[in-house]
């Protein structure tokens, strides 16, 4: 997706992409995850609405929201406009080509139109004051602060992030005058959504049919193919990106929708959570981070895999240590043992999902044939009566 002819990035080299191609063809990656295994997102939020930064691994990504109030286009007079504006000028050695800078940002910035822009994630139509004359304008900044890889999904993370957060102040339209409210007379309005959608990326090898999912930068630019998909929490399919030289099947590019709209799912799920402890935070009379504590990394952050794994229940109960049992002497050793047994949840046969079919029963396999044998005999009887009567 990103390629270009710079010899200073990571992965440019033939050296560099044969090394990496063996390595993925053995199933191997450098930073010790495997094919299937993402990266841990961390999101922060900063004191103004619409302030987000994200993490994945090294790369970071800060989103800001803005509004204004401006005129409608004509081909849609009651609806909003949305602008999203990209900038990777923070990357160090995308200044030693231009062209280079330029195709990154343009690629980039088609692919997040394509996301939020084509998909119409936002109700346009929420953001009109007076038909045909005044409508709220949406901008959405990226600054790339560093690039390491998996760049498209960190940005579309980030600004929907930042959009969810962000909050335009309340307006009234009489005798064609607009009366702007501050924060402290009338409550900040949200943004209202159809659908939330996110991406995922995915790079293809000729030397190995597995594709490997949330490649860093030395992997993707050594990749021959890169597929990104963008899902939203439905799982609907929203924007599909696939190009390079490398052959894919359907079988690939269906099993990489399968594992991105469960992952858009829980990212979805993620950023609600860290948005409602944001508001919890907010309520406190405690510092809220600022722009300058979320580019030096001082502001607490919040981890995907922490949020999402205290949802995730528990499938034995606590079981009483042997310390505690002994000091019960009174007890035998076979009632221990019976309250150790029934204290611990037996979990239920997980059943085979390739088996799709319904299971046989013995009694309903035998109940066909005993009605055939039983439907010959009827028969045969008959005949037998019928050629008696004949006779006689």
């Amino acid at each position: 997706m990103f390629m270009n002819a710079n010899l200073f990035e990571p992965g440019k080299s033939k050296s560099e992409r044969a090394f990496v191609q063996s390595a993925a063809k053995q199933g191997t990656r450098f930073d010790g995850r495997k094919t299937s295994e993402f990266r841990d997102v961390k999101l922060n939020f900063g004191a103004d609405w619409g302030t987000v930064t994200v993490s994945m691994g090294e790369t970071t990504v800060l989103a800001q929201v803005s509004c204004d109030i401006g005129t409608p286009s004509s081909a849609r007079a009651n609806e909003g406009t949305l602008h999203l504006n990209v900038d990777i000028r923070g990357v160090a050695f995308l200044d030693e080509v231009q062209a280079t800078y330029d195709q990154r940002s343009l690629t980039l910035n088609s692919l997040l139109e394509r996301t939020f822009r084509s998909s119409r994630c936002l109700d346009l139509e929420s953001l009109c004051i007076a038909v045909e004359q005044h409508v709220w304008c949406v901008r959405v900044d990226i600054n790339v602060l560093n690039h390491d890889g998996n760049l498209y999904d960190a940005s579309t993370i980030a600004t929907l992030a930042a959009l969810m957060h962000f909050r335009r102040p309340e307006v009234s339209y009489v005798d064609n005058e607009i009366q702007t409210y501050s924060e402290r007379e009338r409550e900040l309005m949200p943004l209202l959504f159809l659908h939330y959608p996110v991406s995922v990326t995915y790079c293809v090898y000729k030397s190995t049919p597995q594709p490997l999912v949330d490649p860093t930068l030395l992997e993707e630019n050594s990749a021959d193919s890169i597929i990104v998909l963008s899902f939203n929490s439905y799982q609907e399919l929203c924007t599909l990106n696939a190009g390079g030289t490398a052959p894919t099947n359907v079988r690939t590019i269906m099993q990489c929708a399968h594992s991105a709209a469960r992952r858009s799912k829980d990212l979805v799920q993620f950023i609600r959570k860290a948005l409602q402890l944001d508001m919890e935070s907010r309520q406190q009379p405690k510092h809220v981070a600022g722009l300058i504590d979320l580019l030096s990394g001082s502001s607490n952050k919040l981890s995907f895999k922490r949020l999402m794994r205290e949802d995730q229940p528990m499938e034995v109960a606590a079981v009483p240590s042997r310390q505690a049992l002994k000091t019960e002497p009174d007890e035998k050793p076979e009632e221990i043992a019976m309250e150790e047994h029934s204290q611990v949840v037996q979990r239920p046969a997980v059943k085979d999902d390739s088996s799709w079919l319904p299971e046989a029963d013995e009694s309903s396999q035998n109940q066909p044939d005993n009605a055939a044998k039983s439907g010959k005999a009827g028969k045969s009887k008959s005949n037998r009566n019928k050629s008696k009567a004949g006779k006689k």
